[in-house]
């Protein structure tokens, strides 16, 4: 069903298009503004007939119908007279303006005897074609064909606007939220362009079933289960979803451990080739011919791997691009995120994030782990169900004894539900591989990335995230539990020391969580300025710019603020400390922080005053601020290098968080986050008594994870994940402490996370948020709900199902029970029917007469057929358009539809009609059906396989329940009745996401809403007033972007 207050209805007859205007007891606008039933004027809220009525806005934003008088005490009040859409002044004549292309249009209607939907639309891809093939002057002469051809669409009863989808009236553009070009200027400036607000985005994604459907063939399936069910009770399935549980926390595991060694292995490579070219160079020339061509050779290598991991995303994965955690969350939450999963993405993935972080880029591989081992827990789950079978033989059983068929067994294990659960338990497994923290993994899957959550997931979290942090820990490159693990041995702090120290930590907490905020910020500030993701070439520059910047960054302030430290003992056993300009023996402390491996890095902060103090004379310089220590403070590194890499690195963090290469956030973040808080327990220790058991590895900790806070919002998962991480059960208190405050502190400046700014960024999913929007405790499911439904009968004809399916890009129909003694539609609700179920059921052609008496098979074969055809139903998206379901509702895949009413219908390759096709032909052998009728008398029975137990609301359902409603159990489709139980409306998660409105979170301009009064097309002017109220070139934009078919769906 289309998410929004889309346009549900399609070509009718005239007999029911009268039927519906009766029932729907309002007329349709004339051009003048006088009617028989006026809509209600968008300021007021009243449908008063005493006063003009007019279209304000050619967008048909939020102020469409709207009173004269309202309109004008509204732009008074608002100091402004522009739509907040398009930015155009409003202009109360246009409505009158259009009574002559109606009256022109309506003659040609007259005189051509009616046009139909099929005329119309065949006209309109005619007329696309030849724009194609004409140059600019002839296609200036084209416009008027197209105002006409608007004009005959909508008094034909169809909502089929030329070049925009049936639900998207009157132009995609306009729909969309995209403001029409001002007369005369074509483009844009430069500046405008950069700096104006994100528009509302094209969509091509869906929402999921969780919702499973229980119709007549589950209830029999269950039926037979449980008299079937032979080893202790269970038939197999339980334990083949707990193989891939535990498969997919191995292959996270083995998969962790790879990227682990690859990076490392070039990050080692390329520092010892640093140092070799370093000393080619004489140690005293200047200039320094070494770190030159040091220079020169970090940039190519970083370019080199940086272009591979862009070409990667930009032309062959796209949904590679960052780190992924946003959109697992979103499709956890109920939207199909087009290619999130597929393996070429997760392979993708995986090289470009050991490109990025090997590049010396400000990115880290714990974001791409969870996308990782989301896309691995996928693959496993919808791998081939021969395969499956194989490895789960325990499930399949003999066909004697009537048990399941590998097309059932398919339509079992792939269900949404289930595929949620194997997601969710990936996300788990991959951010415990990531930071060695299996419990961390769970709570952060249950805090941040599911929405649903049950004992069930939580065990199959658990049991995922064990296995890929143990699965880790034995194939780990340096034996460590998890990819940014810091265990190592620390002095601990007393209970008095923790409460003396208590304000300082609350301060430092404050700070980190500042540095969160400001990152957030800074970060959101670039969006603006970022390259379009469709504009490759851009994206590409973008990636070698910023690469440069990095490391010219990078070596200059290591040569210029960098200081030469005597090399550790300890340092000398693990070969960490990069030299750069520093004589053999010591080490430069920035260039190390900035140029190693980045978790080596932050181990050693993190141990920093932990070893007896070091005999370097350079400890004992008169000058603390240059080094942050004293003869009888150990430290590692100065507080003037930890200082600049904390501001640098934030600076270099946002910069690379919009890329177009994988990389996550977690790791630049700590580093931030340890650098300042080392620096502040150096100045503690400076300036305190020695008393105080002052440990900056301490302060590292604490500002670490609230910098991380600070980012991310996270809260409870975020606590166990870094004392897991760090092995420091003693830090429990002071990590508490920087959770608590920097999220407080960073809400009050940036009230989002990093994860839900990204999604409210991209625009291109509507996600829920786990508390309803403010906007949505004064409104009720009347105000939210789309009307005019389009709905089924239990029996319904083939002819409207495919007009139905071509016509419109909804998923969800509302079924209508038949009265038996008038053989008419009751109007009562029975059901409601997918798209996908209707696709199968003409794939296989499983007709029948207006009784309901099958016409292409057997009735004696009626159950088996049934049974796996409802299979094939739950399984659909796992055979068609798996990662792109947007496909299956697109006119070309529903061509064949038509055609199948001449017979001219051929089964395609791969097909899912295949197994009920077999089934069908067996039945005939065995006993004939009756006879086919000619196509026109065809009709599906939709009784068996319409879900039984849609959720329905009644209108007056307050905003925040039906929130409440569609995020704990997510669904998709929430059907809004009366009192006799028919069908008034329908809500999605797009309605909902509508009527938030506008709010501090809004990145992206809100779609305009349209008028509930005006969606179904009419005898009148209602439908021409949707399409000529735009202006002729917005007309023509919409008309042009049809092919694209980017039209917001459920």
């Amino acid at each position: 069903m289309g998410e929004g207050r889309a346009d549900y209805s399609i070509a009718v007859s005239e007999e029911e298009a009268s039927a519906s205007d009766e029932s729907r007891g309002a007329e349709a606008v004339d051009v003048d503004g006088k009617d028989a039933g006026l809509p209600e004027c968008r300021i007021c809220y009243m449908a008063d007939n005493s006063e003009r009525m007019v279209a304000a806005c050619g967008c048909q934003g939020s102020l469409k119908y709207t009173h004269l008088g309202c309109l004008q005490l509204w732009t008074e009040e608002q100091g402004s007279s522009k739509c907040e859409i398009c930015q155009q002044e409003y202009r109360p004549e246009l409505l009158p303006q259009l009574k002559d292309a109606v009256e022109r249009g309506q003659q040609r209607l007259q005189d051509s005897g009616g046009v139909h939907t099929v005329e119309v639309a065949r006209y309109n891809a005619e007329l696309q074609a030849q724009y194609r093939r004409s140059d600019r002057p002839s296609r200036n002469s084209m416009q008027g064909q197209w105002e006409l051809l608007a004009v005959e669409s909508a008094c034909a009863g169809s909502s089929a606007l030329p070049g925009c989808p049936m639900e998207a009236p009157p132009a995609q553009d306009l729909l969309l939220g995209k403001a029409p070009e001002p007369a005369g200027r074509s483009k844009r400036s430069w500046a405008c362009r950069l700096f104006q607000k994100q528009q509302a985005p094209e969509l091509e994604n869906e929402s999921l079933d969780f919702d499973q459907v229980q119709n007549r063939v589950s209830q029999a399936r269950s039926n037979r289960q449980t008299k079937r069910r032979h080893f202790y009770g269970y038939t197999g399935h339980t334990l083949a979803k707990f193989a891939i549980t535990a498969s997919t926390g191995i292959l996270t595991g083995l998969v962790a451990a790879g990227l682990a060694g690859a990076t490392e292995v070039l990050i080692l490579h390329r520092k010892a080739w640093l140092v070799s070219i370093i000393r080619m160079g004489p140690a005293s020339a200047w200039p320094p011919t070494g770190l030159l061509h040091a220079y020169g050779f970090h940039i190519a290598y970083s370019i080199t791997l940086l272009l591979l991991a862009g070409c990667l995303v930009q032309f062959w994965a796209p949904a590679a691009a960052g780190g992924g955690v946003s959109q697992v969350m979103a499709y956890l939450n109920g939207s199909d995120v087009p290619d999130l999963l597929r393996l070429r993405t997760l392979v993708a993935k995986l090289i470009g994030t050991i490109c990025g972080v090997a590049s010396n880029m400000a990115v880290g591989p714990e974001a791409p782990m969870v996308h990782v081992g989301a896309g691995i827990a996928s693959v496993i789950s919808y791998m081939q169900g021969g395969a499956l079978l194989r490895c789960c033989w325990w499930v399949k059983e003999r066909r004697r004894t009537g048990g399941l068929t590998l097309t059932e067994t398919q339509g079992r294990l792939h269900s949404d539900a289930d595929h949620r659960e194997f997601i969710s338990a990936g996300a788990a497994a991959g951010l415990a591989a990531a930071f060695g923290a299996p419990i961390g993994g769970v709570l952060f899957s249950m805090e941040e990335a599911c929405s649903y959550w049950s004992a069930r997931v939580l065990w199959r979290c658990l049991l995922a995230a064990a296995m890929a942090t143990f699965t880790l820990a034995q194939l780990h490159p340096r034996s460590q539990a998890g990819l940014l693990s810091f265990d190592g041995r620390r002095d601990t702090m007393d209970n008095v020391d923790w409460l003396w120290q208590g304000p300082f930590f609350v301060v430092v907490s404050v700070l980190a969580g500042l540095l969160g905020a400001l990152f957030n910020l800074l970060r959101k500030w670039l969006w603006r300025v970022r390259a379009s993701r469709k504009a490759h070439l851009l994206r590409l520059l973008e990636v070698v710019g910023l690469a440069i910047i990095t490391i010219t960054t990078i070596f200059l302030l290591s040569w210029h603020f960098g200081r030469c430290v005597k090399i550790p003992d300890e340092w000398a056993e693990v070969e960490y400390g990069f030299a750069f300009n520093c004589p053999e023996g010591q080490y430069n402390d920035l260039a190390t922080q900035l140029m190693s491996i980045p978790a080596e890095t932050i181990r050693h902060i993190f141990a920093m005053n932990v070893d007896s103090p070091s005999s370097n004379p350079v400890l004992a310089h008169s000058h603390p601020w240059n080094t942050g220590c004293s003869a009888t403070v150990p430290c590692r590194f100065t507080m003037r290098s930890l200082g600049i890499t904390s501001v640098a690195y934030l600076v270099l963090m946002a910069a690379a968080s919009g890329l177009a290469v994988p990389g996550g956030l977690f790791m630049p973040s700590i580093m931030v986050g340890s650098s300042f808080g080392a620096m502040c327990g150096l100045l503690l220790l400076r300036w305190l008594p020695v008393g105080w058991n002052v440990q900056p590895g301490v302060y590292a900790v604490v500002a670490g994870t609230a910098v991380l806070a600070g980012v991310f919002r996270s809260s409870i998962s975020l606590v166990v994940i870094v004392v897991e991480g760090t092995r420091g059960i003693d830090f429990t208190f002071g990590v508490i402490i920087a959770v608590v405050c920097a999220n407080w502190v960073a809400h009050h400046i940036h009230r989002d996370g990093v994860y839900e700014s990204e999604l409210e960024r991209d625009g291109t999913v509507f996600f829920l948020r786990s508390e309803p929007p403010h906007a949505l405790r004064y409104t009720t499911a009347r105000r939210i709900m789309a009307t005019n439904v389009v709905t089924f009968n239990e029996v319904e004809s083939l002819t409207r199902v495919v007009e139905v399916l071509r016509g419109c890009a909804h998923n969800g129909f509302p079924v209508y029970s038949m009265d038996r003694e008038t053989e008419e539609r009751s109007g009562r609700l029975e059901g409601l029917i997918l798209r996908s179920q209707l696709l199968v059921l003409l794939q296989n052609g499983i007709f029948c007469d207006a009784q309901g008496i099958p016409a292409t098979h057997s009735s004696v074969a009626a159950e088996k057929l049934e049974a796996q055809l409802d299979a094939q139903m739950r399984s659909f998206y796992r055979v068609n358009h798996m990662h792109r379901r947007s496909r299956a509702s697109q006119p070309d895949v529903v061509e064949h539809l038509v055609a199948l009413q001449a017979g001219r219908l051929h089964q395609p390759a791969g097909s899912t009609r295949q197994a009920a096709s077999d089934c069908v032909d067996s039945a005939e052998r065995g006993q004939a059906g009756v006879a086919a009728p000619s196509i026109e008398g065809l009709y599906l029975d939709l009784r068996p396989y319409m879900h039984r137990a849609p959720l329905t609301v009644r209108p007056e359902c307050a905003g925040p329940r039906l929130h409440e409603i569609f995020y704990s159990l997510g669904l998709r489709h929430l059907c809004v009745v009366d009192g006799r139980n028919t069908v008034v409306g329908m809500i999605t998660r797009k309605d909902l996401d509508r009527a938030a409105g506008h709010g501090w979170w809004r990145m992206n301009s809100l779609p305009a809403s349209i008028d509930r009064s005006q969606l179904q097309p009419r005898r009148g002017m209602s439908g021409v007033l949707q399409q000529l109220v735009a202006s002729p070139s917005a007309f023509v934009r919409g008309f042009l972007a049809a092919p694209s078919n980017h039209s917001p769906r459920a």
